[in-house]
């Protein structure tokens, strides 16, 4: 028996703009699944509110990770249909994220988080970039050129906006459709059972699960218990694994530090996404909207730069000379750092899970965003990529969950199950591939050393990018459209 849920709904049911004093209900197949009006959401929502450090005996869906892509995720389950109270989305940590990596939301990216009535108010909040530049110096090398992109879609931009901007907007969304995210819970075991999975968390709690999805980042507890390799598709390395630390890799490390800071004095003025190559190598250097709910109403710029390993402190002194070397200019033109708001260093690691899902026992494990793939931050693709698997994650399980409410046979229940999310990881597996292939070429460049090998790349560079064809095809690149 073939079963092949398919989605015939209005999505614009589920906007916040829209008139929600009737019940919304979106079709699945020949099934009717009742998405809560504003008022049962808000009666739900005051509900969880009492019990947010609870966890229940058993759940059909559990989200390990309430970072952006669990976070989207549950968002995509309940305005695709699923009821708020069958989904429960833990995280270790006691708060949500205050400070951030990811700084760029793309045009594909928006375009699925419109289906989930998030763009708008995300959109709103951060800069519209039309241009992404690499410069060296003063001279614009290649400009990927996003404008070029109105033919294709609403959002022709690259949106500039914090992580913890994304978070915060996405887990209000999700606290207005009903699901409060319960914190903290410490994943530390899961094992197969007859009804699905049962998860232990580090209080002693434990859930009876029916379908579990890591989101819980690079070092996912969800793959690991799940056994799921995590490896570099070129090397075959785990990244985090201890055996491969001190190895000789054919692959030159790249440590990057991190910094949000605010400027005074003689800042560039620029919304795009500006990347500079210089002698100590490459600088980032972008706008952000001031953080929200904060008395300092100036701009955020975030800077980005290379950085020896065992580099721990991210000074003034050292920001300062990447500035001055990244910019070209001289020291009494260069803008002042008033304060550093956040830094952090990390090293670039590339690897992608073997599989993307897993039965075990009755249920069954998906992984999404960085439990999934990791890569380098060049071109902003990350989050983006994480988001997108979460989106069509909360589709795939939405149609399942139809599935097992039918009078079907369990095994074919099962079956159907299985083989939903083994196409989720077909779909999503070959599209981090890509990812990590071009950011491994992208970090090649930027990384190069001597300045005859620099000299060649900031000339092949200003070459392309006289090229309008160059400019339009990166920016339809970078956007994942």
């Amino acid at each position: 028996m073939a079963l092949t849920p398919v989605f015939l709904g209005d999505r614009s049911a589920f906007s916040c703009n829209s008139d929600l004093s009737k019940r919304s209900r979106i079709f699945v197949g020949v099934r009717t699944i009742t998405h809560p009006t504003l008022s049962e959401s808000s009666q739900v929502h005051a509900r969880n509110t009492l019990n947010t450090a609870m966890l229940p005996e058993s759940t059909p869906i559990l989200i390990v990770g309430a970072g952006p892509t669990g976070l989207a995720c549950a968002i995509s389950l309940v305005t695709n249909g699923v009821r708020p109270q069958d989904i429960t989305i833990v995280d270790a940590q006691a708060q949500g994220l205050n400070w951030s990596r990811a700084l760029v939301i793309h045009a594909k990216t928006l375009e699925e988080l419109d289906t989930v009535d998030c763009a708008d108010m995300l959109a709103d909040r951060g800069t519209h970039s039309s241009h992404v530049s690499i410069r060296s110096k003063s001279t614009v090398l290649l400009k990927a050129n996003f404008e070029s992109l109105a033919s294709r879609t609403r959002f022709p931009f690259a949106l500039l906006v914090s992580q913890a901007d994304t978070e915060h907007y996405l887990e209000e969304r999700l606290k207005h459709l009903g699901v409060i995210v319960r914190r903290p819970h410490r994943l530390v075991n899961i094992e197969g059972a007859d009804e699905g999975v049962r998860a232990t968390f580090e209080g002693g709690e434990v859930v009876k699960v029916r379908y579990l999805v890591g989101a819980d980042g690079s070092r996912s507890t969800v793959r690991r218990l799940a056994g799921i390799p995590f490896k570099d598709p070129v090397t075959g390395k785990d990244p985090h694994s201890e055996e491969t630390r001190g190895e000789v890799s054919t692959e030159r490390p790249v440590n990057v530090a991190v910094a949000d800071v605010h400027l005074s004095g003689d800042i560039p003025v620029s919304t795009d996404g500006n990347l500079f190559f210089g002698r100590l190598g490459m600088l980032l250097f972008v706008q952000l909207p001031p953080p929200l709910n904060g008395t300092d109403l100036r701009s955020v710029y975030r800077l980005a730069f290379p950085v020896q390993p065992g580099t721990k402190d991210v000074t003034k002194k050292v920001l300062m000379e990447y500035l001055r070397v990244g910019l070209g200019r001289p020291e009494a033109e260069l803008p002042t750092i008033d304060s550093i708001i956040f830094s952090s260093t990390f090293r670039i690691r590339f690897a992608v899970a073997d599989r993307f899902s897993q039965s075990i026992g009755g249920g069954e494990i998906a992984l999404v965003g960085d439990a999934a793939h990791i890569h380098a931050p060049i071109g902003g693709q990350g989050m983006n990529l994480g988001i997108r698997d979460a989106i069509q994650l909360g589709r795939v399980l939405t149609n399942i969950l139809v599935v097992d409410a039918s009078d079907d046979k369990p095994s074919t229940k099962k079956a159907y199950s299985a083989h939903a999310l083994e196409r989720y990881s077909d779909d999503r597996r070959p599209l981090a591939l890509e990812v990590i292939r071009m950011t491994k070429l992208l970090t090649w460049i930027a990384a190069l050393e001597g300045g005859v090998a620099q000299l060649v790349r900031n000339t092949l560079l200003w070459v392309l990018g006289s090229m309008p064809w160059v400019r339009n095809m990166m920016a339809l690149r970078l956007s994942g459209l």
